[in-house]
């Protein structure tokens, strides 16, 4: 049997948060109804405080025990680079929310809302995650500049001075 994290990380279960998330984003940016971000920033902000709390994804695993083969096609949802990545959503949105609500732009804010819902959406349909791509570039320069002592994992996903 295998452990919630693997059905998680490897599993199609992180695939359907992703998807949901997306969707309700773009839906919020279509019909101009901001409930549907709200909805959302809670779902990303659940995954800040633990990447166990994606509602989609763990009803997804509750149902779907199985995880695929390994195969170059298989996504992978690394739980810190998806954590990473929702606290950037989070950031993103709320700057969204804050450009609506109290600076008086609420056409930036609703086009800054089309950011995370691109990446939620691209995560789950090819893989890419330019929130997981800006987690990643960003500890390993603060590991670099000595900020930090290195990732939990002792990985250093991006090589930085290109060598």
């Amino acid at each position: 049997m295998y452990k919630l994290r693997d059905r998680l990380e490897r599993g199609y279960a992180m695939r359907a948060e992703r998807i949901v998330e997306g969707l309700l984003l773009t839906g919020s940016f279509v019909f101009d109804d901001l409930r549907l971000a709200y909805v959302a920033f809670a779902m990303l902000a659940l995954q800040v405080l633990s990447p166990f709390a994606a509602p989609v994804a763990l009803a997804w695993a509750t149902f779907d025990r199985r995880v695929p083969p390994d195969r170059l096609r298989n996504l992978y949802y690394d739980s810190a680079g998806s954590r990473g990545a929702a606290v950037i959503s989070c950031l993103v949105l709320m700057t969204a929310f804050a450009l609506i609500h109290g600076a008086g732009l609420p056409a930036l804010g609703r086009v800054l809302i089309g950011c995370p819902a691109a990446s939620c959406i691209l995560s789950a349909t090819v893989g890419f995650c330019a929130g997981c791509g800006h987690y990643v570039v960003a500890r390993d320069l603060l590991v670099r500049a000595g900020i930090l002592r290195g990732s939990p994992e002792g990985a250093h996903d991006v090589d930085i001075e290109g060598a």
